[in-house]
């Protein structure tokens, strides 16, 4: 089957996705832009390509957004057996959803998560609806991101749910690492603890990294908080370590993903309470070196991957946040994180695509 699959850009586990699409489909593929202007280049890992590539001219536009007509062009030019659009935020992707529904031309729409917001205005929502509803079929990564299709216009009998992941069956760890060697690990780094909580972030407002910073004043000195990226709340991070004197908690610069699963392999515990997230792969990530988790209800990877109290913990916002922390310090659901994150893995997504693929083909 011929397929066009139409993305904002190259992120190395979609790259993986769709190779993984090309050893069964002859898969097609537009990036709208090559770099998303928030994303450290070091992001960029996966260039080896089996799909056939398809360059576009285009003006990129803030961090993703882009403007091209280099899409609906393509599509006037060549046929395909099914074309995939993921998303409709880029001006891009609004010209060419405008394009398949004046032409009637069959498609289906892929969504990387989303929450919907039913405190916006009438117009807006209006505006969504009309460019998430009309597909033939709908690709989603969760339940919970079913809700926001659904809220737009997309029929429930037509959403096909697939296991979103950025690690490979090779990455899920098998043994947990001995704690005298976590220790002796982070040591050589500067930093010494006997146990180690791991925040793999951005250093922006809406992952709510300084309410995680302030609450770990309440927390023994002994239990280390590395939060590890960068971003331009870096210096009142600094600030508020510096004023409540938290020898305990730690930056680390932005690492390339290798490294993430270094960090992570040799960490006992993950905590991720962002406003907003409308996936948040680094959940499954924390999962796959069996970690415990506590992560909250505002991320859909939480909703879709934690069961509360056996795989990992949520912290609901009627909780308080340190009482949480500290009983995540105090279980161990390595076993039960292992168990989830193995039936995430990007294997395991291209099992699931092809299957999909297969049924809304037939």
């Amino acid at each position: 089957m011929k397929i066009l699959i139409v993305f904002n850009h190259p992120a190395p586990y979609k790259v993986a996705l769709f190779n993984g699409l090309s050893a069964k489909h002859d898969v097609h593929v537009i990036f709208e832009r090559f770099k998303a202007s928030n994303r450290n280049q070091s992001f960029y890992n996966e260039s080896n390509y089996k799909f056939t590539l398809h360059k576009i001219k285009g003006v990129s536009l803030g961090d993703e957004n882009h403007l091209s007509f280099g899409v609906v062009r393509h599509l006037k030019k060549h046929k395909y057996d099914l074309i995939i659009m993921n998303g409709y935020s880029t001006l891009t992707e609004m010209l060419a959803l405008r394009y398949l529904k004046r032409k009637k031309i069959p498609y289906a729409f892929y969504i990387n998560g989303g929450f919907a917001n039913e405190k916006e205005c009438k117009l807006k929502k209006k505006i969504k609806t009309y460019f998430i509803s009309g597909a033939e079929a709908y690709f989603s990564p969760a339940k919970k991101a079913n809700e926001y299709l659904t809220y737009y216009g997309a029929p429930a009998d037509r959403i096909y749910n697939y296991p979103y992941s950025t690690v490979y069956e090779k990455d899920v760890l098998e043994v947990k690492t001995p704690t005298a060697t976590k220790v002796l690990y982070w040591k050589e780094k500067g930093i010494e603890a006997t146990n180690f909580t791991i925040c793999i972030t951005s250093f922006i407002k809406r992952k709510n990294n300084a309410a995680l910073i302030k609450a770990w004043k309440e927390i023994p000195k002994d239990y280390a908080l590395i939060l590890v990226g960068e971003g331009y709340e870096e210096p009142m991070y600094r600030e508020i370590i510096a004023n409540e004197k938290l020898t305990n908690v730690l930056l680390l610069p932005f690492a390339p993903k290798h490294l993430v699963f270094e960090y992570l392999s040799h960490s006992d515990n993950a905590v991720y309470i962002s406003n907003y997230d409308i996936y948040g792969h680094v959940i499954n990530e924390a999962l796959a070196h069996g970690l415990n988790v506590l992560t909250n209800t505002k991320m859909v990877a939480a909703i879709d991957l934690i069961r509360d109290g056996q795989n990992g913990l949520i912290a609901y916002p009627e909780d308080d946040l340190v009482s949480r922390i500290l009983l995540l310090l105090a279980t161990d659901f390595f076993n039960e994180a292992i168990a989830t994150a193995k039936e995430n893995t990007i294997e395991e997504s291209v099992r699931v695509h092809l299957d999909i693929l297969e049924k809304i083909c037939e």
